[in-house]
C-alpha cells in the first residue's frame, strides 16, 4: 500500500520528466536527417518516452512529494533515462552495439557523465555521425542535472523542487543562489551553458586559424559536449591525443573550471570576484592540481618519458587534470608508463572535484573533513573534556552532516572493495586473464565516474571484453556514483519501501 502510493507520488513528477526527455532526441534526428542516415533509431525512442511520460502521469496523484519520495524519483529518472538512451545503440546494431549489453552499458556511461566505453571501433566512419552526436549529447545533458534542468523550466516541478535537487546535484546540500529553487537551477543550467559556449567558440578559433585543422566544427562540438559535463568521451579512437597541443593546452582549463563548485563559480564572475580564496575546497583542489601536474611531469621527465620539456608539462598536466577533475580524456596511452606515476594518478582518481560541480567521485569536501575528523579525534584523545566544533572555513559544520560524510566516506569505500572483489571473481569464472590493478581501477573508474582505468581498461582500450554479470553490475555502480551512492542505495533498503 505505502509503496503503491509513494510510486503514484513520484510517476506524477516522473511523467513530466520524460515528456520534456523525448524532444532530446530531436537532436540527433536531425543530425540523422542532415546526413541522409535513418532516423528511425531516434524517432523510436522519442515516442517510447512520451509514451511513457504520458501514462505515468495519467496514473499518477497530484499528492505533494516527500523528501523520502525525492530518493526513488531520482533513482528512476537516471535508470530510465539511460535505459531509454540505449535504444538508439540497440537500433544501429553496428560493431560492438550488435550486443545489447554493450548498448545498454554505452547509455549508462554517458548518462552518468563516467565515460567508460565498451567501444574498440569509435569512428564516425563506423557509427554514423548522428549516432556518435548522440553519444556526446548523454553527457552533456546530464553533466548539471537532468532534473535540474527539468526544474528549471517546467513549473510543475518547480515548487517541490528542493528535496530530489539536493538528491541529484553532486554534493552534501544544493547551496542556493537566490530564495527559490527554480531560478538557482536556471542560473546553474545559466553557466553551463556559458561555459559550454565559451569553450565551443575557442575551439572553433583555433581550427579556422590553422592550429588545430581536425579540430571541425563537429568535433568541437563533441567534445563541448564531453568536456564540460566532465564526461569524456570522444568521437576520435585516440581521444584528444587526436589532435594539436593546443587544443589539449586548452582544454585543461575548462577541465579544471567544470570540476569547480558550480556556486562559487557563479560567484567569482557575477558578485565577489575574490569568493575562491575564502573557500577551503577550492584551495585544496588549486593545490593538489598544481602539485600533481608538477610531481606527474617531474617523474615523467626523470622517467625519459617524452623528449621535450613542453610535451612533458602538456602530459603531466592534461593526465592530472583529466583524473583529478573524472572527466576520462586521454591525451597519450597513460597505462603504459611506469609503475610509480600511476601510483600518483591512483591516489588523483581517489580524490576528485569539487561539490556542486559535474565531476564524479567522492568530492574533496568529503575528505577534507574525514581528515579533520581524525585530528579532532587525535586532540580529543589528549584532550578528553575538550568540546571542539568542527569548522570548514568560517562556517562550523554540524555533527549530523558529519556523520553523514563518514558514513558515505565508508560507504564508497566498501563498495570500490565489494565491485573489485566481484569484477577479479567474475572475470576469473569467466576465464579472462585480468590483473588485480584493472579490476580496481576498474571499479573505481564506473564508481567515480571518472571513466579509463589501468591496463586493458585504460584510456586506449575498452570494457568490451568483460562478462555480462560484470558490466551490469558497472552500470548500477555507474548510477550510484552519479547519485553519490546514498540516494541510490537507500530505495535498496526494505524500510523505504515499509513506510
Amino acid at each position: 500500500m505505502i509503496a503503491g502510493r509513494r510510486l503514484r507520488r513520484v510517476c506524477s513528477v516522473l511523467g513530466p520528466v520524460f515528456k520534456w526527455f523525448a524532444v532530446v532526441f530531436l537532436v540527433p534526428g536531425a543530425a540523422a536527417l542532415y546526413h541522409g542516415t535513418s532516423v528511425s533509431p531516434f524517432l523510436v525512442p522519442l515516442a517510447v518516452s512520451a509514451s511513457l511520460g504520458f501514462t505515468m502521469e495519467w496514473i499518477g496523484t497530484d499528492s505533494e512529494l516527500t523528501v523520502t519520495d525525492g530518493f526513488l524519483l531520482v533513482t528512476l529518472t537516471w535508470v530510465g533515462v539511460s535505459l531509454l538512451g540505449s535504444i538508439p545503440y540497440l537500433m544501429s546494431g553496428t560493431g560492438s552495439f550488435a550486443v545489447p549489453v554493450n548498448a545498454v552499458f554505452e547509455s549508462f556511461s554517458g548518462f552518468s557523465a563516467t565515460g567508460s566505453t565498451i567501444l574498440l571501433d569509435i569512428s564516425i566512419e563506423k557509427h554514423g555521425a548522428a549516432l556518435m552526436l548522440w553519444r556526446q549529447l548523454t553527457q552533456w545533458i546530464a553533466g548539471m542535472g537532468i532534473l535540474a534542468l527539468a526544474v528549471a523550466i517546467l513549473p510543475r516541478l518547480s515548487a517541490g523542487g528542493a528535496q530530489f535537487l539536493d538528491a541529484e546535484v553532486p554534493g552534501p546540500r544544493l547551496e542556493r543562489l537566490t530564495p527559490h529553487i527554480a531560478e538557482t537551477a536556471r542560473r546553474l543550467w545559466l553557466l553551463y551553458v556559458g561555459c559550454s559556449a565559451v569553450l565551443l567558440v575557442l575551439l572553433l578559433g583555433v581550427h579556422y586559424s590553422g592550429l588545430a585543422p581536425k579540430m571541425t566544427p563537429y568535433n568541437a562540438l563533441a567534445h563541448v559536449f564531453t568536456t564540460i559535463p566532465s564526461g569524456g568521451f570522444s568521437p576520435e579512437a585516440r581521444s584528444i591525443e587526436a589532435f594539436a597541443p593546443v587544443v589539449q593546452w586548452l582544454i585543461v582549463p575548462f577541465m579544471f573550471v567544470a570540476a569547480m563548485n558550480f556556486t562559487l563559480l557563479w560567484q567569482t564572475i557575477f558578485s565577489d570576484p575574490k569568493a575562491p580564496t575564502r573557500n577551503t575546497e577550492f584551495k585544496v583542489y588549486l593545490s593538489i592540481f598544481a602539485t600533481g601536474s608538477l610531481l606527474v611531469s617531474l617523474m615523467l621527465w626523470h622517467d625519459g618519458q617524452f623528449a621535450t620539456l613542453e610535451e612533458t608539462l602538456r602530459q603531466g598536466t592534461f593526465q592530472t587534470a583529466t583524473l583529478l577533475t573524472t572527466t576520462g580524456y586521454a591525451s597519450t596511452d597513460f597505462a603504459v608508463w611506469g609503475e610509480e606515476v600511476l601510483v600518483v594518478l591512483l591516489v588523483l582518481m581517489f580524490a576528485s572535484g569539487c561539490v556542486g560541480s559535474t565531476s564524479g567521485g567522492l568530492k574533496l569536501m568529503r575528505w577534507i573533513v574525514g581528515v579533520k575528523v581524525i585530528g579532532r579525534e587525535l586532540f580529543q584523545m589528549i584532550h578528553p573534556s575538550s568540546v571542539r566544533p568542527m569548522w570548514l572555513g568560517r562556517r562550523t559544520i554540524k555533527e549530523p552532516v558529519v556523520r553523514g560524510i563518514l558514513v558515505m566516506i565508508l560507504t564508497y569505500l566498501l563498495l570500490v572493495i565489494g565491485g573489485t572483489a566481484f569484477v577479479a571473481i567474475d572475470a576469473h569464472r569467466a576465464g579472462m586473464d585480468l590483473a588485480l590493478s584493472e579490476a580496481l581501477t576498474g571499479t573505481l573508474a564506473v564508481l567515480g565516474n571518472i571513466g579509463p582505468g589501468f591496463g586493458t581498461l585504460g584510456p586506449m582500450g575498452s570494457f568490451e571484453g568483460l562478462p555480462v554479470p560484470t558490466k551490469l553490475v558497472m552500470c548500477l555502480l555507474m548510477v550510484a556514483g552519479r547519485l553519490e551512492v546514498m540516494t541510490f542505495l537507500v530505495v535498496l533498503a526494505p524500510s523505504y519501501w515499509k513506510g
